[in-house]
């Protein structure tokens, strides 16, 4: 029993971090196309700037948009984790095992 959770959980665990990786890659990848600025900053709207820039200045200025928007990539990984390890427990109990049972038989 232990083999098949272990390895659902790790599977889900892996299968979750999909998502959150997709994320960050779009993150941390710098768009350098010039944009004028229109966000909530009143003494810089209007002004030409990398996209980047721009959407690090929204960040930082719109702190409630931020908090539980992205708070769900990070649970992800997570919660499917946990979910493969319920499976694993369930479809033990159902009678399915990972490793093959050998007969005392050579």
């Amino acid at each position: 029993m232990r083999n098949l959770v272990i390895v659902l959980l790790l599977f889900g665990f892996i299968v979750g971090l999909a998502p959150l990786s997709w994320y960050l890659i779009s993150e941390w990848t710098n768009d350098l196309d010039d944009v004028v600025y229109s966000g909530s900053y009143e003494p810089l709207r209007g002004v030409e700037m990398s996209t980047a820039y721009s959407s690090e200045l929204d960040k930082s200025f719109d702190r409630r948009t931020q908090g539980l928007s992205t708070l769900w990539l990070y649970l992800v990984p997570i919660a499917t984790s946990i979910l493969g390890a319920l499976t694993g427990v369930v479809l033990h109990k159902r009678g399915f095992v990972l490793t093959r049972r050998r007969s005392g038989e050579a």
